[in-house]
């Protein structure tokens, strides 16, 4: 591969010490971003191993500039990693989106010691320990709130709010779960504090796992019970035993012994991969996540160092979620291996052991992992895990086939056209507007050959309210290359305009107003479409837009690559629904706006109360006449005035309607 001289010059002044490295493509976007114990022997190894892999050269033919921050550890450099890639979000490293808080069940605790007070059991998402005792976490809230209904079934416990509790204690009147014989109601001292306080010893035995003990402490009192003659209290036992007795069997008990431990499994197939964190405390299996990564270029050992660090990280302040070992399917680097056993070393009480699948003894718990792992990729891949090798080739094949055949259509551009590079990103640009009002324009962009809608964009026009499409063109451009010197929108590859030559002309122009600001390696190449005025001429080539390039009198000619211009046709088609919706929108709203305007009696004041009151204009349409006359500041003659004028449209618009039905039923139109 070809290193340009600027690169070459900052990788032999590379440090030998701790630190971050960031790696940059040719428009100045991040791309990766490592951390490494020496930076000049990491760095030289993706540029001068002799043997690099295909994951390793993908990434560096890519990369056009390079930084690096220099840290007084590895510790700090491993943070460091973190933080950049959670603010860069490069394209090859793994981004893990998870930062959502996880759901525990929590038993509350008396906050005032002299008065009796019976706990609540909840879902919670905060966590403090000095408000109650914490069970979890849970990946999902079904979980937990399927967990409390089972408790509740089975222990009466009371699950309202302490303001409910006492409402209902004031009222001495219980409430429907007692009727339905899911609650002791407490509230109403239908059961003792001492009773109540077994019940909530035997829901923390069952949340912590402890079946075996809490069925015994039952048993004890079922016969108890029997010896005093109390049948009735012991069948209610015995049916207490026997709905544990079938959470028991669901339970999946993975460990012999009571740890608290992760098991992380991986499966990688076509540049996905997938991650399955199975989460195991007091020895059973409390949760299983997979976490899903497309078109990922690293190594499996940089992948599975950086999923570390993103997920444990950000949890490493939260009770439970940070276990005692984590279970790797592999070994990742030495460096990055004691970089996160230190991290945690100096966080009280989270000391992690990273093990990896053969010094684990447990071999039958890592490969149901690793089974979820695979089963789990081919459902996020195929769609079909019951048919899961033929759907993997399928779908695999199918995605295969769609980039190569996107690939193929963009060198085709590339040669016909004449670009400099391939064009990954092509931008269009059109312009909408009736005789100069609400003018606007749009963006619509393709990347790879794939619609892009989150890059799509919409320009209002500041400087002209007449008829001039060049004009309105120039000022968009403009403002376009303006945001590349700014920083805020990278430059794409190809940059296409609606109209023709015409508008070839102005994108040459700003093309050329930026020629001394940005580098030429910065500058997109620049072409025109132009619709076919012989649509319906009979010709063979009648319905195919016209492509024209700078300083080139006649249109471009793609004779048998009709594949190339029908995706450059379609773009255009994207761009100027793009920008004829929007006109259409600040049309409407501006017509809407200025006729209420009109209505004499209203006046500005009011419409903005009005606005202020129901959002928009649709607002006021649907609201009544006392919904009007209800708002601060507006009278009832202003909400008669506005009433009355939106049923007036109404009825005109059915007149309309009306007449047309008419005139198409006496085959005056069609």
């Amino acid at each position: 591969m070809l290193i340009s001289e600027n690169l070459t010059k900052k990788l032999r002044s590379l440090p030998s010490s701790p630190g971050v490295y960031i790696m940059k493509n040719i428009r100045g976007e991040v791309i990766y971003v490592g951390k490494a114990k020496n930076l000049k022997k990491r760095v030289s190894q993706y540029f001068f191993r002799k043997k690099a892999g295909i994951k390793t050269q993908h990434l560096v033919n890519k990369v056009a500039d390079l930084e690096t921050i220099i840290s007084s550890n590895e510790l700090d450099a491993f943070l460091l990693e973190n933080n950049l890639i959670k603010n860069y979000k490069p394209k090859y490293n793994i981004s893990l989106k998870d930062d959502k808080t996880y759901p525990y069940i929590k038993i509350t605790v008396n906050s005032n010691k002299n008065q009796d007070y019976f706990p609540v059991i909840i879902k919670t998402r905060s966590f403090n320990k000095n408000t109650g005792e914490y069970f979890g976490p849970y990946s999902s809230a079904k979980a937990v709130f399927e967990t409390i209904r089972t408790i509740t079934k089975i222990f009466k416990i009371r699950t309202c709010s302490d303001s409910k509790f006492n409402l209902f204690a004031a009222k001495k009147k219980p409430c429907l779960y007692y009727q339905i014989n899911r609650c002791l109601a407490p509230c109403c001292d239908r059961v003792s504090l001492k009773d109540y306080e077994k019940a909530i010893k035997g829901v923390r035995l069952l949340l912590m796992g402890k079946n075996r003990q809490l069925i015994g402490d039952l048993k004890k009192d079922m016969e108890k019970y029997v010896k005093d003659l109390n049948f009735e209290s012991a069948i209610k036992i015995r049916d207490k035993i026997n709905s544990i007795n079938i959470i028991s069997e669901n339970q999946i008990a993975v460990l012999k012994n009571e740890k608290n431990m992760d098991v992380i499994g991986y499966h990688y197939e076509n540049n996905n991969a997938l991650f399955e964190l199975m989460m195991i405390r007091n020895g059973k299996m409390l949760d299983s996540k997979s976490y899903f990564f497309k078109y990922i270029y690293l190594t499996g050992k940089e992948m599975l160092a950086s999923f570390l660090n993103q997920y444990y990280i950000s949890k490493a302040g939260s009770e439970n979620l940070v276990p005692d070992e984590i279970i790797l399917p592999f070994e990742i680097a030495a460096e990055d291996k004691n970089a996160f056993v230190e991290y945690f070393k100096k966080i009280p009480k989270r000391k992690i052991k990273l093990l990896t699948v053969k010094k684990n003894k447990d071999k039958g718990l890592i490969l149901m992992v690793l089974n979820n792992a695979k089963k789990n990729f081919l459902e996020k891949t195929s769609g079909k895990p019951e048919d899961a090798g033929a759907g993997l080739n399928e779908s695999g094949n199918l995605k295969k086939e769609k980039l190569i055949k996107a690939e193929k259509i963009l060198r085709t551009l590339m040669s016909v056209l004449r670009l400099k590079k391939l064009p990954h990103t092509i931008e269009c640009f059109d312009i909408s507007n009736i005789s100069g009002t609400y003018p606007v324009a749009s963006k619509a962009v393709l990347k790879d050959g794939i619609k892009q809608t989150s890059l799509y964009r919409k320009y209002r026009i500041r400087s002209k309210n007449t008829p001039d499409d060049y004009a309105m063109m120039h000022e968009v451009l403009f403002r376009r290359f303006k945001n590349v010197v700014g920083g805020t929108d990278p430059m794409c590859d190809l940059i296409m305009v609606d109209g023709g030559k015409g508008q070839l002309n102005v994108l040459a122009g700003v093309k050329k107003e930026y020629s001394g600001i940005l580098a030429e390696n910065d500058m997109p190449d620049i072409i025109a479409i132009a619709k076919d005025k012989n649509k319906n001429s009979g010709n063979k080539d009648s319905g195919i837009d016209k492509i024209y390039l700078p300083n080139r009198k006649n249109e471009v000619s793609f004779s048998r690559n009709k594949d190339a211009i029908l995706l450059l046709m379609g773009l255009r088609d994207e761009a100027h629904r793009f920008a004829v919706t929007y006109h259409s929108r600040l049309r409407s709203k501006s017509v809407i706006t200025s006729d209420i305007l009109k209505i004499k009696g209203v006046g500005r004041r009011s419409y903005r109360k009005l606005i202020g009151a129901f959002g928009d204009v649709n607002g006021m349409r649907l609201a009544s006449l006392e919904d009007l006359a209800a708002t601060t500041g507006i009278n009832k003659k202003v909400a008669r005035l506005v009433y009355g004028y939106f049923r007036e449209l109404n009825e005109d618009k059915i007149r309309f309607l009306e007449a047309r039905k008419k005139q198409r039923e006496r085959g005056e139109i069609r």
